[in-house]
């Protein structure tokens, strides 16, 4: 395949950053996923870390991508499950929650699934050809006709998700789209609120144009970041501007074949993943039993 990519994370006005993201390419796919850390909630990183943890691993450990779909549904499962570990392993145990959204694109086709708040958006032909459902109050009473896109940008439950990962060992609805065939110069947008929450719509559109992909991102995240001083959110986005399919002509602008956030050795959530691995593998026979497959 062939395409342009483009990352984004800022802290905005805040102390901590519970955003992350993975953008990860081989030869027969990318896979794209953002997770907005709930801040409102104890540990929001560490769910939003394993989140990325847990399809990064499948990611890379897959045995073919037969039935995309299933794999998304699958990743959702398994990451639920160890979010619910992660937080029953802290001293004392903590429910960290978060959203998530993740796109899995095999040869032509994009295949997505989320839960919560973070957006994925398809951008073709000057719109919005796609854009996910949030999985919140708001969206709910727009969707009735009993408020306003306007009135939804200062309700005071417009932060407040009705689905998401962690907390309880039940598995939340996970929704996901259609297959959509891409077309060329085609956009996938994953964002957190921090970035579609303070900007229109028709701004992504800057994406659709001929500029670098990343500096337009750049762009918009500090023009979010300014329309919400001093309380602006952090802001996360992935981006793909499709080229086509694979081909043995040379590729201009490949995206990188693997990035996270966070990527430093020294970060201390990465560390504290890494510490309580062990103990993931240990709840793993209780997560199975409570949780069913």
């Amino acid at each position: 395949m062939r395409c342009e990519a483009g990352q984004i994370n800022r802290l905005g006005d805040r102390d901590e950053n519970q955003d992350r993201y993975i953008l990860i390419e081989d030869d027969s796919g990318l896979l794209m996923a953002v997770a907005d850390g709930m801040g409102g909630h104890a540990r929001g990183d560490l769910a939003a870390q394993a989140f990325v943890d847990v399809l990064a691993r499948r990611f890379r450990n897959r045995q073919g991508l037969e039935d995309p779909e299933q794999f998304l549904r699958d990743c959702f499962r398994e990451a639920h499950r160890s979010i619910v570990s992660v937080g029953r392993a802290q001293n004392p145990a903590v429910q960290p929650l978060t959203t998530g959204v993740a796109c899995l694109i095999h040869g032509a086709t994009a295949h997505w699934a989320h839960v919560g708040d973070s957006r994925l958006y398809l951008l073709r032909e000057g719109r919005v050809w796609i854009r996910t459902r949030d999985h919140t109050r708001i969206a709910d009473l727009l969707e009735s006709g009993l408020i306003t896109e306007q009135g939804a940008r200062v309700h005071p439950l417009r932060n407040q998700v009705n689905r998401c990962l962690g907390g309880s060992s039940r598995l939340p609805q996970v929704s996901s789209g259609p297959c959509v065939y891409l077309q060329e110069g085609d956009v996938v947008l994953l964002c957190t609120d921090g970035l579609w929450s303070a900007l229109p719509d028709t701004r992504l559109f800057a994406l659709l144009g001929a500029g670098d992909l990343a500096t337009e991102l750049d762009v918009l995240s500090r023009e979010a970041e300014c329309a919400c001083y001093p309380r602006s959110d952090n802001i996360t986005a992935v981006a793909i501007r499709w080229e086509g399919e694979r081909s043995d002509v040379a590729r201009s602008r490949r995206s990188k074949r693997a990035q996270s956030v966070p990527t430093s050795a020294d970060d201390p959530v990465a560390r504290a993943i890494a510490e309580i691995e062990q103990a993931l593998e240990e709840y793993q026979g209780e997560m199975e039993g409570r949780c069913g497959r």
